[in-house]
């Protein structure tokens, strides 16, 4: 029922009430057309809201999917009586606290069968719910009572000065716990962990702290803290992570671990100073997340069989370049998956330490302690390796080293950011590696990016325009349909959110891909001056394909959105 239909109806029942009253020689409640001003006031009031409450119990069934009519009818029916009994009882009052006593039974009523309907972060009208309005809306804190606090399946763990676990850290922990914010923390924690976030930015505005999540590689935002609140929070994360909390203008860093249910989960904190503010930004780093294969990444099957081929290969150099945050350490890990590590001595330099790998000795770097890339890389050599794991490289020493291994008998596996495979090589010749150096150490590139997968549950089919397909090289006549996200519901709109993935219309990622495998002829173009263009046009010959051409495979498969590739690989 929408707000004019019922302004409508109101008025018709009022101008009836007023033509019988005029038909009749004494009005019931007092001669003539006496209507109080206060009565009407609270009549308005409470049927403008029932009928808000009507509009809400028909959204609310719809959402829950409840197939019964029977609540909006119920309540539609004690307005009706109820409205009625105001204008038929001879007292005002006794037939307005009637129509009252009607309408907020069957709500509750309808309000305590759906509660048991859905989890207890979805119920209303519980205390939860009212304190989160209040703070809303009205902007009231509450005190936090301890034994509320348990109530969120999280605990914070201490980190050591130097990045080791050391367990329980009772003087820190203690500290926050006694500390204002420490359940909106926790709480905090629990979200991003629920929503699949990789990170978590705390921004300072002047009257709030936005909070964001990153999930599949986008930023969203979430309910922010008020400034004092999420100062407050700020601090509980520096103090867990050893930080300065005096120190709010120089950047800083640090990390902590936390357990979330039954799984350790560390953090890594940055924090820096803004002219409204210290920022914070959290990396989540999930310990026990599942090792992933070369058969989950997304790779074409041709492709995926070079991969391993070259993974096990006695020696090489093999690097994944990209973005940051597009997967390359994930696919490092597939490929050494892929090694029998029980035949194999396997050590690890990487900067965090983000899978634990049975039967690999894996090194962490420590920029503060001395241990750089460089640095570990030169001594891991005397330690007799066969696979040799290169978190990054940053600099001419670390890739120098890393194509002097792959050169005596060793299998390099490393990163290196650039836009593609080709410039990756580009990327070598400006950290200063000799061109002879690249061109005999280096058996493959493998660029790539994250797209994210169109949600089963509400992903829409249409027609493309022909336009879009020829500008994407494809045949009009023979592409019948592309999928996309759904449109998002209008505000206000009783239109469903899809649980599987929150209305966002994508859920989780998957990668796109192009491998450089070396030719005779390649090296060659290397060796002599590096011309990019030429190695370029060399790879296509050999049939290499482009980040774009591997990701319209998955838009024509209806995997992603033809929008959702240009944004990552424009």
């Amino acid at each position: 029922m929408t707000l004019r239909s019922a302004l409508t109806l109101f008025l018709w029942l009022a101008a009836h009430a007023c033509a019988d009253a005029a038909a009749e020689t004494t009005f019931p409640r007092g001669p003539g057309f006496y209507y109080h001003p206060v009565k009407w006031i609270a009549l308005i009031l409470i049927y403008l809201s029932w009928v808000a409450t009507c509009g809400w119990v028909d959204r609310d069934v719809h959402k829950l999917r409840i197939e019964s009519s029977l609540p909006s009818a119920a309540l539609i029916a004690a307005g009706v009586i109820g409205l009625a009994l105001v204008w038929l009882m001879p007292s005002f009052w006794t037939g307005f606290f009637a129509f009252l006593l009607l309408f907020v039974i069957t709500a509750l009523v309808y309000v305590r069968y759906r509660n048991q309907l859905t989890d207890p972060s979805g119920r209303v009208l519980t205390e939860a719910h009212l304190r989160a309005l209040l703070t809303r809306y009205l902007r009231v804190t509450f005190a936090e009572r301890e034994d509320r606090k348990a109530r969120v399946p999280v605990r914070f763990l201490g980190r050591g000065d130097k990045g080791d676990d050391t367990g329980d850290d009772g003087g820190r922990i203690q500290k926050v716990q006694d500390s204002k914010g420490y359940r909106a923390a926790l709480e905090l924690v629990w979200e991003a962990t629920q929503k699949r976030a990789t990170d978590i930015h705390l921004e300072p505005a002047k009257t709030e702290m936005t909070v964001r999540f990153r999930i599949d590689g986008i930023l969203a935002t979430v309910t922010p803290f008020t400034r004092a609140m999420g100062d407050a929070v700020i601090n509980i994360f520096k103090v867990l992570s050893n930080m300065d909390i005096t120190e709010k203008r120089k950047p800083q860093d640090g990390s902590f671990s936390a357990q979330v249910k039954d799984q350790v989960t560390d953090f890594r904190v940055a924090s820096a100073g803004s002219i409204v503010g210290e920022k914070l930004v959290m990396r989540i780093l999930d310990k026990t997340q599942q090792l992933v294969d070369l058969t989950q990444l997304g790779m074409r099957d041709k492709m995926r069989e070079q991969v391993r081929a070259i993974a096990t290969q006695p020696h090489g150099l093999l690097i994944v370049c990209g973005p940051t945050g597009a997967g390359k350490s994930t696919t490092l890990y597939a490929c050494l998956n892929e090694i029998d590590r029980f035949q194999k001595n396997i050590i690890t330099i990487e900067n965090p330490v983000e899978y634990r790998l049975p039967n690999v000795t894996q090194i962490e770097v420590q920029a503060k302690a001395g241990k750089t890339f460089a640095s570990e890389l030169r001594s891991i050599l005397r330690q007799d390796p066969d696979i040799i794991m290169i978190g990054e490289i940053r600099d001419q020493e670390t890739a120098e080293i890393a194509c002097q291994a792959a050169q005596t008998g060793h299998m390099v596996f490393s990163t290196i950011h650039s836009n593609d495979a080709i410039t990756a090589i580009g990327r070598l010749v400006d950290l200063g590696v000799k061109p002879f150096l690249i061109s005999s150490a280096l058996t493959a590139i493998l660029g790539q990016r994250l797209v994210r997968l169109l949600c089963p549950a509400c992903k829409e089919r249409y027609k493309p325009n022909p336009d879009t397909l020829r500008k994407a090289n494809l045949p009009a006549d023979k592409i019948k349909y592309f999928y996309r996200p759904p449109t998002p519901p209008e505000e206000g709109s009783s239109q469903e959110v899809c649980e599987n993935c929150g209305g966002a219309g994508y859920f989780k990622r998957t990668g796109v891909y192009e491998l450089l495998i070396l030719t005779d002829k390649m090296r060659e173009l290397i060796r002599d001056k590096p011309n990019l263009n030429a190695v370029r046009q060399e790879a296509v010959k050999e049939g290499m394909r482009y980040l774009y051409e591997d990701g319209l495979r998955k838009v024509l498969e209806g995997e992603t959105s033809i929008q959702e590739l240009l944004r990552v690989c424009a």
